[in-house]
């Protein structure tokens, strides 16, 4: 696909997507939904690409949400997402929704506004550097008397506190990226300036590690969420049986133990 709404680049098993809509505030057309669900599904696929960054062109937002005025300008045009794109990961759906099951890391480095779907895409990653100015809110309530409809009415409550994720979803204020660093959403707060820098430093620590490995934490993590411990015996299937034999019986798995004995650096090759 030739993209015309994000850059899309890899360099040394890193992923990089950066909204390129900085006069819209990176805001989410249908177009450029399509576009960072075909550059996050090439990324899923490429098993040279271990963990991606996504970031907003410019310094003023990752992302404002759902580009509203882009109906208006193209009456007719505006696609029918359904409404159970969540229960199929392999359904494109509304902006702030991302495929569901990416099983390696993904950063997202945020300058700015992350706004509605900019939240909600920032809910789908696993670690989240802010730059100081940076500022989080899902303001439908306020805005458009509505919800966040990309699945962050159910992800906001399970990645923050009660409280706060009610204080947000009700309100529709923003909240500073100090604050949400305070509250555990947000990794590190930085200058702008070192936003990717530091977003980089993060994902080379990530590609240290053997991607068999990371990958399978991700998975067993974010599958057995919401799954009881101990009766029934769910969650503990997931550690033991069929998902992480592929981890145990790997190369990487190998080499990280030959590796740690030699006391050298290791080599992965992501088998």
């Amino acid at each position: 696909m030739a993209y015309e709404n994000i850059i899309y680049e890899k360099r040394q098993h890193i992923a990089y997507i950066t909204i390129n809509r900085p006069e819209r505030l990176n805001a989410i057309s249908p177009p450029t939904q399509i576009e960072l669900w075909d550059a996050l599904i090439d990324f899923r696929n490429d098993d040279d690409s271990w963990v991606v960054i996504m970031t907003g062109a410019g310094d003023r937002a990752f992302s404002a949400g759902h580009d509203l005025k882009w109906g208006s300008e193209h009456p007719g045009e505006s696609p029918d997402w359904g409404h159970n794109y969540q229960s199929d990961p392999e359904r494109i759906g509304l902006a702030g929704a991302l495929p569901t099951e990416i099983w390696k890391p993904m950063i997202a480095a945020v300058n700015g506004y992350a706004a509605g779907g900019g939240m909600e895409m920032t809910l789908h990653a696993d670690i989240i550097i802010a730059s100081e100015h940076a500022q989080f809110g899902v303001p439908e309530v306020r805005n458009v008397g509505g919800l966040p409809g990309a699945g962050g009415i159910f992800r906001l409550p399970r990645q923050v506190p009660y409280k706060v994720a009610m204080w947000m979803l009700l309100s529709g204020q923003y909240l500073s990226a100090e604050y949400m660093h305070n509250v555990g959403y947000v990794n590190e707060v930085v200058p702008h300036e070192k936003l990717m820098e530091t977003a980089e430093s993060y994902a080379r620590l990530l590609t240290a590690n053997p991607p068999i490995g990371v990958q399978t934490s991700k998975e067993v993590a974010l599958r057995s969420l919401d799954l009881p411990l101990d009766h029934p015996r769910t969650a503990w299937e997931y550690l033991w049986e069929g998902t992480t034999a592929k981890m145990r019986n790997s190369e990487d798995s190998q080499e990280s133990r030959r590796a740690w004995l030699e006391k050298r650096p290791p080599v992965f090759h992501n088998r």
